[in-house]
């Protein structure tokens, strides 16, 4: 053996759940090998040959490219053929990228491409057949000889001497049978053999867990006889290997080198290319920026007043002269155009995101709305003369009409110079576990447990190794159970590994020209929008410019808001409200900002009510101090701002920069500005500064530190002033947030503030309306609606539209309940009925509803969902015969039975009372069916609440408090009741368990939090519905209260495990009238109850013990009304 082996067919983890074999893995194994040259030849698509030629680089390997396309020309026994492509040199790779992208651009129902394609774009390719989808093999096992033939003269013809058949001998009967013929055939054609061992995994020992992948692929388990099976040969042989392998065969050892040597090209990294903006009036990119950005900055300038005209207008000045001199004006122009269209079609745009807002030109070409000199915001920090890099527009569009913008673009630049931008899911550690424990069924019960003790950090996530090495509780399981022990041993293996392909929501790209010349594309199956090939860091480097279109809610929220606003106020604008609004700055005080943008936390709520907050720059700061790091100084910023502490400014010449946050460095641009002022640092420089301060690099900040001291002492400052203000400003540093973003987004935070503060009606019906599908949000929202004393109407079929809606009852604003947000209902079927209403009036009753209302637009389980809700309530109230006759209903209203009817319907109008027609003899449900329906559907209780159908003085007696008691009382430690309405679990960095509950009492809503010891004491009972009472401590830290649960009970047992006496009293009268009411014939309680009537002044007892009392609500409703009272004594 004198030359390495060539491997020329490898599949990566790209060929989605085909192949184990990530891409950093396979140079890996061809770097051991000692092999020059490995080719990536994934099936129908060009995934990773972007990544694959960064990789072999780096470990000098010549990367060859290629891919494997279904040849649709050839489909026998709905088998595709398929043919691989080799890449020669530039113009080969130019017409693979557009081969690959026809291959899923096409209108056929398959991927793949045809021979007229491969004529157009067949130049510095080679091709291969060979293996399992030869097209020559799925001809000859149909016997069709004259089709061979003429296959291989075409592609001869096609290819010249760049045709290759591919020998594999890896253990398939098919490919063995056809091996001798193969052979035979590349004699009478004179066509050159190569060799492959169709690599699928590293290492022969692999075997097992590439044949788990292909089960978790076809959705199957190891045992099944009715899948694909991997091969045990298709591992990543040694040159030895395939020597030994092809010895008989010695030409395919020099052609598999000639081929590696003739392909010479693969991709690397290009500069941007920004397609053309064209304009009217035919100027060039750089003299049209000029002009718009001075007259929308004129127009800024006349709207706002402003006095000092020069200061705007130098700025403008230097930052074209930037833009223009970095070659960015079109990138400008170019995003300015779609946000102006968005806003001109009425599509709510952000005000700004990230840096971009520090722009003076971005804010007068109408890219972002928030003034940067009113608020210090430096250009620099976006778009740095100094550090060469893309500037980077994030805009926030309407989630609800993003697309829009999308499709503005597309046509304005065309479809095939526009596409999202593809991401691709990978097999997750907990995702591997749950689906290798399913391939080797393995009980889900036990799989689900053990993968739930695997850390979960999305944000810092650990590795499969890393969690077990960091977690002994998963040792101890790994070491206990043998089949845990397996798939952790085949998890292990196929970590990571790519499993799906999807789309960027927000990320779109705009190429200078087609940008199948630039990048491969791919066809979103779930969307049907074109994409790209490569994911955001390799369409980036292959020169292609990307643009955010990202979905913001919360601005389909205001936008919402405001069209209800403006029922009652016409002329009424979100842009236009003042920044110094008293009652939001009360209400944010209050620290009640539940729908708030950026402050809805519980942690922003207690920093709020610390902060008292009066200014809009007092909210920038809040979003750019809250979070890990930065968090630590947020008590002594409130401090300053109250005096409890002294503001320290570090020095007297900072004062300016710092006096906004009380001499805390809060933000990026507050480094720059004091490296600018101290140590005569250009913008530019300082920039510099802050990204080494942010990165730590030693020698970095070893030069960063010599050239700020050297500029200060220049500024009459000592060295050892100057180096200890450089150490602090680097403490700082680390933490610093960008302001230019918090500003915006603080905008943003404020104007929902404002609306719920002044419009709350409005804003939480908006709010509402944009948590639809979301049942533990609209819990909460629905906890907001009961503080504000807001009045919440149920839903009615009479009343209700699909959404939540604003209504007035008597001159009362109130909020009705949207039939859409009903579980299992859905907003479309809900609009068609309500279409009919408002034609054709509302509903008289059930009969007229059903007659009215197609079975194809309300079906039975709709119908069920509306009855459990009480929309029905208004026409008949009783529910549970509605629910027993909805069978009934759909057979006699439905399409199909209509005509049938009709004749019946002619002469008589239907009754829902008629015995013949409809069952009459369903027991009503009782109080706590009703309730439990309606928490099913709804999420929460509507019409009533169940802790009302236990006793108050049960409540007193077990020294059960009301939440809104407890917060009165300032108490440590309560015991509680109520029903749990939501449970969210999480993990902390540890992966232990802890959980929030929120839990529903008579007159409010309140979050228990349960920690991981608890949580597994009381999973049982910690069910949502369940009626419990909770044990908890209080904790009060700084006005921010959480409440800890330490025992759990069901109350329900806790109230029956009692016998009670119950002693009654009430006037000879009132006895007869509530008798029916109140008392039922006992069965099997145990309770006692005596009845105490005055008369004539006296107080006789009578034994009531034959009874029981049916109706505690009515006992205390009575009470209440002073209509009798009661006493409860344990016996």
């Amino acid at each position: 053996m004198n030359n390495p082996f060539i491997h020329l067919r490898s599949l990566s983890s790209y060929s989605l759940s085909e192949s184990s074999l990530k891409i950093r893995d396979l140079v890996n194994l061809a770097k051991k090998n000692e092999m020059p040259a490995i080719a990536i030849t994934d099936n129908n698509n060009m995934f990773g040959v972007f990544e694959f030629s960064k990789e072999c680089v780096k470990n000098n390997i010549q990367p060859i490219i290629g891919t494997s396309i279904n040849y649709l020309d050839i489909i026998i026994n709905n088998k595709i053929a398929q043919i691989t492509l080799l890449v020669k040199n530039e113009t080969g790779y130019r017409n693979l990228l557009e081969l690959s992208s026809i291959s899923h651009l096409n209108e056929e129902k398959n991927i793949g491409i045809n021979l007229s394609n491969l004529k157009e774009f067949s130049e510095g390719l080679f091709c291969y057949i060979g293996g399992e989808y030869n097209p020559l093999l799925l001809l000859n096992k149909e016997n069709r000889k004259k089709e061979i033939f003429n296959f291989i003269e075409i592609f001869k013809n096609l290819f010249k001497k760049n045709f290759l058949f591919e020998i594999q001998r890896i253990n398939d009967q098919n490919i063995n049978n056809f091996e001798k013929e193969f052979i035979k055939l590349s004699k009478e054609f004179d066509i050159p053999l190569i060799g492959s061992n169709n690599i699928k995994y590293a290492n022969k020992d692999d075997f097992a867990a590439h044949d788990a992948l292909l089960c978790i692929a076809q959705k199957t388990t190891i045992s099944s006889t009715q899948r694909n099976i991997s091969n045990e040969e298709i591992y990543f042989k040694s040159s030895e290997e395939m020597y030994q392998n092809f010895r008989d065969i010695p030409e395919i050892f020099k052609n598999n080198l000639n081929v590696s040597l003739s392909c010479s090209y693969f991709p690397t990294s290009n500069k941007p290319q920004l397609p053309e903006f064209k304009n009217d009036l035919n100027l060039s990119a750089e003299d049209f920026l000029i002009k718009s950005s001075k007259q929308g900055l004129e127009k800024k300038i006349s709207q706002l007043n402003v006095k000092i005209k020069k200061t705007y207008c130098d700025r403008l000045d230097y930052e074209n002269e930037i833009i223009i001199r970095m070659g960015f004006a079109g990138y400008f122009l170019i995003v300015a155009d779609f946000v102006n269209w968005a806003k001109f079609q009425s599509i709510p745009v952000g005000p700004g995101r990230g840096s971009g807002a520090g722009s003076l030109v971005a804010w007068s070409l109408g890219i972002t709305d928030l003034d940067p000199l009113k608020y210090d915001l430096l250009f620099e920090r976006f778009l740095n003369p100094e550090r060469i890099s893309m500037p980077d527009f994030d805009i926030d569009f309407c989630q609800t009409r993003r697309d829009e913008v999308i499709e503005y673009v597309n046509k304005k630049y065309g479809t095939d110079c526009v596409a999202h931008i593809i991401t691709f899911g990978t097999l997750a550690s907990r995702a591997a576990v749950r689906d290798i424990g399913r391939v080797l069924e393995v009980p889900y019960g036990e799989v689900d447990s053990f993968a739930k003790l695997i850390p979960f950090n999305p944000s810092n996530p650990l590795s499969l190794s890393e969690s077990i090495k960091s977690e002994k509780t998963l040792q101890e399981r790994i070491s206990s159970d043998e089949r845990i022990s397996n798939i952790i041993d085949v998890s292990l293996k196929i970590e990571g590994t790519h499993r799906h392909a999807s789309t960027h929501a927000a990320g779109v790209v705009i190429g200078h020209e087609k940008l199948s010349k630039v990048v491969p594309l791919y066809k979103d199956q779930n969307t049907n929008t074109n994409a790209t090939q490569f994911s955001m860091k390799f369409v980036e480097e292959a020169g292609l410019v990307k643009f955010d279109f990202l979905g913001l809610t919360t601005l389909s929220i205001i936008d919402e808001c405001t069209k209800f606003i403006k029922i009652e106020y016409k002329n009424f604008s979100i842009s236009n409200i003042p920044l110094n609004d008293h009652k939001t700055y009360n209400q944010l005080s209050k620290g009640d900002t539940v729908g708030i943008f950026q402050l809805e936390s519980n942690g922003m709520g207690s920093v709020l009510r610390q902060l008292q907050p009066d200014k809009f720059e007092e909210i920038i700061a809040v979003v750019a101090l809250f979070r890990p790091g930065p968090m630590d100084n947020i008590p002594s910023f409130c401090n300053r701002k109250h005096g409890r502490e002294e503001i320290d400014y570090i020095h007297l010449l900072l004062k300016d920069v710092l006096k906004e946050t009380y001499g805390i460095i809060v933000y990026q641009e507050q480094v720059m500005k004091i490296a600018q002022i101290l140590s005569n640092y250009s913008l530019g420089e300082a920039d510099l500064l802050r990204r080494a301060m942010g990165k730590k690099i030693q020698k970095e900040m070893d030069l960063q530190k010599s050239r700020f001291i050297d500029g200060a002492i220049e500024n009459n400052l000592s060295r050892k002033e100057a180096s200890k203000i450089f150490d602090l400003v680097d403490k700082f540093a680390g933490y610093g947030f960008n302001k230019s973003h918090a500003a915006a987004y603080a905008l943003i935070a404020y104007q929902t503030a404002y609306l719920k503060a002044n419009f709350p009606h409005e804003f939480i019906t908006a709010t509402l309306n944009y948590s639809i599908d979301r049942t533990d949000k609209i819990i909460l929202l629905k906890q907001e609606i009961q503080r504000l004393n807001i009045s919440f109407l149920k839903p009615d079929i009479n009343y209700s539209n699909s959404l939540f809606s604003l209504e007035n009852v008597n001159n009362i604003k109130c909020i009705r309940f949207g039939l859409g947000a009903i579980k299992g209902v859905g907003i479309k079927s809900i609009g068609s009925m309500i279409k009919e209403r408002d034609t054709n009036g509302k509903f008289k009753n059930i009969i007229d509803f059903m007659s009215r209302v197609n079975s194809d637009v309300i079906n039975k389980r709709q119908l069920e969902k509306l009855i459990q809700a009480g929309a029905f309530d208004s026409i008949e109230p009783n529910r549970s015969k509605l629910f027993l006759n909805v069978p009934r209903f759909v057979d006699l209203f439905s399409n199909k039975k209509i005509n049938e009817q009709s004749l019946l319907f002619e002469e008589t109008e239907i009754s829902f009372d008629d015995k013949n027609l409809f069952q009459q003899t369903s027991n009503k449900w009782n109080n706590l069916e009703t309730l439990s329906n309606e928490l099913e559907v709804i999420g929460f209780y509507f019409s009533d609440h169940p802790l009302n159908y236990f006793p108050e003085k049960f409540f007193e007696i077990e020294n059960i408090n009301s939440f809104n008691k407890i917060m009165i009382n300032n108490m440590n430690s309560a015991r509680l009741a109520g029903s749990v309405l939501d449970i969210k679990e999480r993990s902390n960095k540890d992966g232990k368990k802890y959980a929030f509950l929120t839990i529903s009492e008579k007159e409010c809503q309140y979050e228990l939090t349960i920690f991981s010891e608890n949580l597994s004491r009381y999973r049982s009972i910690l069910k949502e519905g369940n009626i419990l009472i909770f044990d908890i401590d209080i904790i009060n830290n700084s006005g921010d209260y959480r409440y800890i649960i330490k025992k759990v009970s069901l109350l329900e047992n806790k109230f029956r495990s009692k016998k009670m006496k119950f002693s009654i009293y009430s006037s000879a009268d009132s006895l007869v009238n509530i008798k029916n009411e109140v008392f039922g014939e006992n069965t099997k309680d145990l309770n006692n109850i005596d009845v105490f009537i005055n008369i004539d002044d006296k107080l006789v007892s009578f034994d009531f013990s034959k009874y029981n009392i049916k109706s505690y609500k009515a006992l205390d409703d009575l009470k209440n009304s002073k209509k009798i009272d009661y006493s409860i004594e344990i016996t």
